[in-house]
C-alpha cells in the first residue's frame, strides 16, 4: 500500500513531553495511519532529515474571527506552525448578528475597537452562530475552536437594551437557548468580558450583565463539557472587583486573559501563580493566557507618557517650538530627570525599567538615520552624553518628529514572565487579529521554541513542544496536539536551531 503523505527521517516529538525519537509518519486522509521506520511509500513524501516533526501548534487566544474570512489560510499565525486557533474570545465575535439595526451598529463599533477598522458587516454571509461556523467550515485552511461570545448574544436577544441594563428572566432564557444552540453546533465554551475588565471592553454589552447571568451562561457551557473564558485576569487578585466570587460559582475549566505584568504590578506574577495553584487544590481549574513577550507602547512628543504627570513636563509642554526651546535648558533637563527618578507629581508611567528600553523606532532627519532602532543607552554610549541628554538632543535634532517606543510596557520583568510561561496554569496565546496598532505577537509558539527554549533554556525541546501542542489541547479538551496513530494529521516540521518568530527583531510600522 501507499499513503497520501509520508514524512521521513525526522526527529519525532509527539507533543506528550516524552523524549523525541527518529521515526517516519504515514498519513492517510486526515489521520495519522502509521508511525515507524521504513514504512511504505507515500504519494507525496517530505524528507525531514535534521528537522523536528511535531504536532501543529495551538494558539489558545486569538481574535481571528474576521481575519479568517479575509485570510482563510490562517494568516498570520499559520506562518509560525499554528494549525489550530481559538476564536470568539472575550465575549466578542461577529455572530450571532443582531437583527436590530442599532444593536448591529453597537456590535460593529465594538469589534472595530477590539479588532480594527476592517469590519464590514455587509459582507457577512451568516446570521446565527451555527451559520457562522458553517460558513467557516470548508473555507479555511486551519482548525477553528470557537467560543460562544456574550456580547453578540446579548445584542441579538435584547437589542439596544443590551448596553443599557441587566437582562430580564425571559431574556436570559432566550440567551441560554442561543448559547445552547452554539454549543450544540460545536462551540468549545462560552466567553465574556465582565464589568471591570480592560478599558477596550468597557461599556460593551457584556459589562451590563450581572454576575448571575454570566454564571448561568458559563455553567451552561459546563453541561456540554465546555470552558468559560473571560478577560480582566488581574481582577482575580482584587476581591472588591467581584471576580473571585464569580469564578467561585462557575463549575468548569476557566481561562482568563491576559495574564501579564502591568507597570507597577511586579508582584502580580507570583501572586497569580499561587492563586491558580490554590484554586486547583480546591477543585477550581483556572488558567491564564500568557503572551510570551514584553509588550511595547509607542509614543511621540504629543503623547510622551514617560514624562506625563511630572511637574516640570506639565509646565513646559505646549507647542513643539516652545517645547524645543525649553528642552535645551540644562536646568529643565536636570529637573525632568530628577522628577522621573523620584516619581514626582502624578506620573502616568508608574514603573521605570531603564533607558535601554526607550528606543528611537523612527527618525525623519536623514542625518540621524544611524540611530534609528537604537535605544537611549546605545545612543548615550555613541555620543558620550548622559541618557537624558542623548534622548533630548536626538529628539530635538529631529525637530521632535521621532517616533519612539518603550519595551516592557507590560511584562517588563523577564524572570517573572519566564515563571508565568512555565507555570502549569499558563496557556500560550497571541491575541492575533486584535489591537493591530501594538500587538504583533502572532509568532508566539516560535518564540517559545526559539527565545525561551533555545536561548534562555527555560524548557527542554520536548517540554517546549508540549507547551504549545499537547498541553493546550488537554486544557481546551481538543482532539489535537499529539502525533499518535489515529489522531488528526496536524503536523509541523521545523529546524530547532533556526526557528524564530522574526517579528521580535523588527516590529511592523
Amino acid at each position: 500500500m501507499s499513503f497520501d503523505l509520508v514524512v521521513r527521517n525526522g526527529l519525532l516529538i509527539d507533543g506528550s513531553g516524552a523524549p523525541g525519537y527518529e521515526a517516519d509518519v504515514g498519513v492517510e486522509g486526515e489521520k495519522i495511519a502509521v508511525i515507524g521506520k521504513n514504512i511504505a511509500s507515500g504519494r507525496k513524501e517530505i524528507d525531514a532529515r535534521g528537522k523536528i516533526v511535531a504536532p501543529g501548534f495551538i494558539d489558545s487566544h486569538t481574535h481571528l474571527d474576521l481575519f479568517l474570512v479575509l485570510y482563510p489560510h490562517g494568516n498570520p499565525v499559520v506562518n509560525y506552525g499554528v494549525t489550530t486557533v481559538v476564536i470568539g474570545d472575550c465575549g466578542a465575535s461577529c455572530a450571532p448578528v443582531p437583527s436590530n439595526p442599532e444593536a448591529l451598529k453597537v456590535l460593529v463599533a465594538y469589534l472595530a475597537r477590539v479588532l480594527d477598522n476592517y469590519i464590514d458587516e455587509k459582507a457577512w454571509e451568516w446570521r446565527t452562530f451555527p451559520e457562522y461556523l458553517g460558513y467557516l467550515r470548508g473555507r479555511v485552511g486551519i482548525n477553528v475552536a470557537a467560543l460562544m461570545p456574550h456580547s453578540p448574544v446579548r445584542l441579538a436577544v435584547m437589542g439596544e437594551a443590551a448596553y443599557q441594563r441587566e437582562a430580564q428572566p425571559d431574556e436570559l432564557a432566550a440567551m441560554k437557548n442561543m448559547v445552547r444552540e452554539g454549543l450544540e453546533a460545536g462551540a468549545i465554551g462560552f466567553s465574556s468580558s465582565p464589568r471591570g475588565g480592560p478599558a477596550v471592553h468597557a461599556g460593551t454589552p457584556s459589562t451590563f450583565a450581572n454576575q448571575d447571568e454570566i454564571v448561568e451562561l458559563a455553567n451552561l457551557a459546563a453541561e456540554y463539557g465546555g470552558c468559560f473564558q473571560f478577560n480582566g485576569f488581574s481582577n482575580l487578585l482584587k476581591p472588591e472587583s467581584g471576580f473571585p466570587d464569580l469564578v467561585e460559582r462557575v463549575r468548569t475549566l476557566m481561562i482568563g486573559n491576559e495574564f501579564r505584568l502591568r507597570p507597577g504590578e511586579k508582584d502580580l506574577g507570583p501572586s497569580a501563580i499561587a492563586y491558580m495553584e490554590e484554586s486547583s487544590k480546591s477543585g477550581k481549574e483556572i488558567n491564564g493566557v500568557v503572551i510570551p513577550y514584553q509588550h511595547i507602547r509607542r509614543f511621540g512628543i504629543t503623547d510622551c507618557f514617560i514624562f506625563n504627570g511630572l511637574p516640570t513636563w506639565e509646565s513646559i509642554k505646549r507647542d513643539c517650538q516652545t517645547l524645543a526651546v525649553a528642552l535645551r535648558d540644562k536646568e529643565v533637563r536636570s529637573k525632568l530627570e530628577s522628577e522621573r527618578s523620584r516619581g514626582a507629581g502624578r506620573p502616568e508611567y508608574s514603573e521605570w525599567l531603564g533607558w535601554q528600553n526607550v528606543v528611537f523606532e523612527r527618525v525623519e532627519n536623514p542625518a540621524l538615520k544611524s540611530v534609528e532602532g537604537k535605544n537611549v543607552v546605545e545612543i548615550s554610549r555613541l555620543t558620550g552624553k548622559a541618557a537624558i541628554d542623548a534622548l533630548l538632543d536626538t529628539w530635538i535634532g529631529d525637530d521632535l518628529r521621532s517616533g519612539l517606543l518603550l519595551n516592557g510596557f507590560a511584562n517588563g520583568h523577564l524572570e517573572i514572565l519566564a515563571d508565568m510561561i512555565k507555570s502549569p496554569h499558563g496557556l500560550i496565546g497571541t491575541d492575533a487579529g486584535a489591537h493591530l496598532d501594538r500587538f504583533f505577537w502572532h509568532g508566539a509558539p516560535a518564540r517559545i521554541l526559539s527565545y525561551w527554549c533555545r536561548e534562555k533554556k527555560l524548557f527542554s525541546l520536548e517540554q517546549a513542544v508540549w507547551k504549545v501542542t499537547g498541553f493546550p489541547a488537554a486544557k481546551l479538551r481538543l482532539n489535537r496536539g499529539n502525533l499518535k496513530v489515529g489522531m488528526p494529521a496536524d503536523i509541523t516540521i521545523f529546524d530547532a536551531d533556526r526557528i524564530d518568530d522574526l517579528v521580535s527583531h523588527r516590529l511592523p510600522a
